[in-house]
């Protein structure tokens, strides 16, 4: 199987679907949607999607339903890079090589593209046809999204992020804070796949939560080498890293040993499913994203 492509092709679908959402809303020519189309629009790697595609295949879930979930996760991760891009968080002025949504905007229109992305990311969510779910499971990844991207998740990973930004953490430290800021939004993306499935167990859920945990944290060290070798002085003005706690050497041994652990999560579940893709992904993650 030429996993490339398939990528690649995920990618596309989600990206057309992003600009068909952003085209069909009102005011196209106001600030505040270009901004959010800016940012939403901008690329990246839409890791989050293709895990969601994957699993929903994996699971037989219509891809209607999958191309719902994967917009509003994305929705949402844009809103969160707009936010943390502010000056009273992370004040980076470029984000994927251009300039960063406050920097072109303003920071006023970027505070509320952010605030509208994460309110149509659950507008979405809440109406949009999903073939085969039913209410009760639309209410139960409604409220497992709105867990992961608040409190008891993703602001709650930015929050001890600023907290220890000008402190001396520990490795246990620094991976809670990449647990709530981007593996439990990556956890998410799985979860939803599963409950808009026919094969929601407690059973599966623990294993897929044990192989997310696993590929989240991976892909946050992997992203901060990434940073370490493209701007070392942003790196070690903007906060506590992997690489910057234990070095380079050992963060690559720690990514090793964290997709081990992701593969041996997914040995479970090959007695009921193909795990192929799954297995492929993440192969294709290590090394495309390392």
């Amino acid at each position: 199987m030429n996993f490339s492509h398939l990528y690649e092709t995920y990618c596309n679908r989600i990206n057309k679907k992003l600009f068909e959402i952003i085209q069909e809303l009102p005011f196209q020519n106001s600030v505040l949607l270009k901004a959010m189309k800016y940012s939403t629009l901008l690329g990246g790697k839409r890791l989050r999607s293709c895990l969601i595609y994957i699993i929903g295949d994996m699971f037989q879930v219509h891809i209607t339903t999958l191309d719902v979930i994967s917009a509003a996760v994305e929705l949402v991760h844009s809103y969160s890079l707009i936010h943390d891009d502010l000056p009273c968080i992370d004040n980076d002025h470029f984000r994927r090589g251009k300039s960063s949504c406050h920097i072109k905007y303003g920071e006023n229109f970027a505070l509320l593209a952010g605030d509208a992305l994460q309110g149509l990311a659950f507008n979405i969510l809440s109406s949009n046809h999903m073939p085969g779910v039913h209410d009760s499971m639309r209410l139960k990844m409604i409220s497992e999204f709105s867990n992961s991207i608040g409190y008891s998740g993703m602001c709650m990973g930015q929050m001890l992020d600023l907290e220890k930004e000008k402190k001396n953490i520990n490795i246990s430290e620094l991976e809670e804070i990449n647990l709530y800021k981007t593996a439990f939004l990556i956890r998410c993306s799985i979860r939803l796949a599963c409950f808009s499935s026919n094969h929601f167990s407690k059973e599966i859920l623990f294993i897929l939560d044990k192989f997310s945990i696993s590929i989240g944290l991976a892909f946050q060290i992997q992203d901060d080498i990434f940073d370490l070798k493209n701007d070392t002085k942003k790196l070690k003005d903007k906060k506590n890293t992997y690489p910057l706690l234990i070095g380079l050497k050992k963060s690559k041994i720690k990514i090793k040993e964290l997709y081990k652990e992701a593969f041996f999560a997914l040995e479970h579940l090959k007695k009921k499913f193909d795990v192929n893709k799954l297995e492929l992904l993440t192969q294709f993650i290590i090394k495309r994203f390392k």
